[in-house]
């Protein structure tokens, strides 16, 4: 990569955060309960979601590359690590500083490193951490291979990696909202807000429900930063690949139905392929979630999760459950139970997969409509109509933006 264009788009995206920095959770606030409630949020998704509880983090070494205001980092101290901030942003470092004197138990365990994460030294850290955190930066970057090879570079052997980012299916949605926001005359800040204001304003509000940022911060971490680049799962697997780091798990999950033989069948031992392949069906469901979890297992499932079938299927479970010489079980009633269950789900056709490919063409349908109001050159009213009656577009979630992903750096 030309160093002048990876000091281009570095200079581009710092004078955007400078505006408005998107890291700010809670900083901006002078709330205990909001910041009580994000901690609760963030515990929940290292222990549930990646299965990395706080305690792992007790007394362990953290690196955090483009920490922010350390608005999630600082819970890892809380957690009793010893945290290094490295942040490109002064005035993101100094809000940092704040936050860890006012939450850290001990301040002066950690250290701040004022610079890019291309830019620091690097060497120096090499193997030195037992855990490398990256949230959400290296989709601002023009390098995210060589940014990924520094961030692997700081872990021991047997340390962790936490990386999260944007998904690239996962995020269509929000790139059609930039693509649209900068054909109708978003060619500057002021226009940008205007019109995404016009536009997607229910999706402002969702997010700044979800976590109390300002609108401006959101604004301007979606659709003015000029630099979002969205790595798929197959990219950063393959990241992972190629700096030594196993996948161990991620949030939302990419692990696809059916999933390992059994308890003992060993996670490594399955095709790196396989995975992948089965991430590109998640990915799909992640380009069209605007209802959650619910929606997406009926999609996969379709019929095979109706009260009938499932009435069904728990009498079949029950009737066969500990079979033994004396069980009661006619041969006639097990026949006619397999039966019904057959009948019932006649109309599933398992590899096409209809009731995801049901979804997947209103929303291809509601897409292609969208376009043409674009490239008509709709005026705002109009096109906020249509969006009104959209039934997955730029409703809801608007798909799945960011993925978590926890990695493991064998020993040799």
């Amino acid at each position: 990569m030309d160093t002048n264009r990876l000091k281009e788009i570095e200079a581009e995206t710092l004078s955007n955060f400078k505006k408005h920095r998107p890291s700010e959770y809670f900083s901006h606030l002078d709330d205990t309960k909001v910041f009580n409630d994000f901690q609760k949020q963030v515990e929940s998704i290292y222990r549930y979601g990646i299965c990395f509880p706080p305690e792992l983090f007790d007394g362990k070494n953290l690196i955090d590359l483009g920490s922010g205001t350390g608005d999630w980092i600082i819970f890892s101290a809380i957690w009793g690590a010893k945290c290094t901030l490295v942040e490109i942003n002064d005035d993101a470092i100094d809000i940092a500083k704040k936050v860890f004197k006012k939450y850290a138990p001990k301040y002066e365990d950690h250290d701040f490193i004022n610079s890019s994460l291309f830019d620091f030294n690097y060497p120096r850290y090499k193997e030195k951490f037992d855990i490398a955190h990256s949230r959400g930066v290296l989709t601002h970057v023009a390098d995210k291979e060589r940014g990924f090879k520094i961030l692997a570079s700081l872990i021991k052997p047997g340390g962790y990696l936490i990386f999260s980012d944007r998904n690239t299916a996962g995020g269509i949605q929000e790139m059609l909202q930039r693509f649209a926001i900068y054909q109708l005359g978003g060619v500057n800040d002021e226009k940008i807000v205007e019109i995404s204001e016009a536009l997607f304003c229910d999706d402002i509000d969702r997010s700044v429900k979800a976590i109390p940022r300002t609108r401006e911060a959101v604004i301007f971490d979606r659709w003015t930063i000029q630099q979002q680049d969205d790595p798929s799962v197959e990219e950063i697997l393959s990241f992972f690949k190629k700096n030594g780091i196993e996948y161990v798990s991620s949030w939302p999950n990419i692990e696809y139905p059916g999933r390992g033989a059994s308890s003992v069948t060993n996670p490594l031992e399955i095709d790196d392929s396989t995975l992948i392949k089965g991430s590109r069906l998640i990915e799909n469901l992640w380009l069209i979630l605007n209802k959650g979890d619910q929606e997406n297992l009926e999609s996969i499932a379709g019929s095979i999760l109706d009260n009938s079938y499932l009435e069904k299927f728990s009498k079949l479970e029950n009737d066969l459950r500990c079979c033994r010489i004396d069980t009661a079980l006619g041969i006639n009633d097990l026949s006619s139970t397999f039966g019904d269950l057959k009948e019932l789900i006649s109309d599933v056709n398992f590899e096409k997969d209809n009731s995801l490919k049901n979804r997947l063409k209103i929303f291809f349908d509601e897409v292609i409509k969208f376009c043409e109001l674009i490239d008509d050159k709709k005026d705002l009213v109009t096109i906020r109509e249509q969006i009104d009656k959209f039934n997955i577009l730029f409703k809801g979630y608007n798909g799945v933006r960011d993925v978590l992903f926890l990695g493991y750096k064998k020993k040799n």
